[in-house]
């Protein structure tokens, strides 16, 4: 058994796997999710959730949970910095545009508002980038539960 929330995680990870973004790597909560031998890279990771409890007893509780999903790239020694991170997040944004509704009661998949993405740059050997994008999933589970 697992909770919703790491269910949900799951599912985009999958999802994004599927699509063949980043050639088909794509973690799910690591750290520097970049090896060295790759040029691209996909991380979906939780980072929180916020309940509202229904105003019915025993009703459905309504969350927010926050997902990260940080786009890695690598850039060749001529390459603009970023460049390739950059398709990479273009790449979740497009796969993730129409992502209603597409697991566990989820109802609604959004970029969130205000602080949706970020930029990160290390210089090693060639530019390496990681752009974060942020993304509210809204969803319900049952009663004060974790589960669906």
């Amino acid at each position: 058994m697992t909770t919703q929330h790491m269910a949900i995680a799951q599912a985009l990870q999958e999802r994004l796997q599927a699509a063949s973004i980043a050639d088909g790597l794509v973690y799910l909560n690591r750290s520097r999710a970049l090896p060295s031998d790759r040029d691209s890279a996909v991380n979906v990771r939780l980072a929180r959730g916020a309940s509202q409890e229904a105003s019915t007893m025993g009703g459905r509780t309504t969350w927010n949970t926050l997902v990260e999903i940080e786009c890695y790239g690598r850039d060749g020694v001529d390459d603009v910095a970023g460049a390739k991170a950059d398709q990479v997040l273009e790449a979740v944004f497009d796969n993730l545009d129409n992502a209603d509704g597409f697991v566990y009661g989820l109802m609604e998949v959004s970029p969130l508002p205000g602080d949706t993405l970020a930029w990160d740059f290390d210089q090693l050997d060639a530019s390496v980038a990681c752009i974060t994008a942020r993304f509210v999933v809204k969803h319900q589970t049952n009663g004060r539960t974790l589960k669906l």
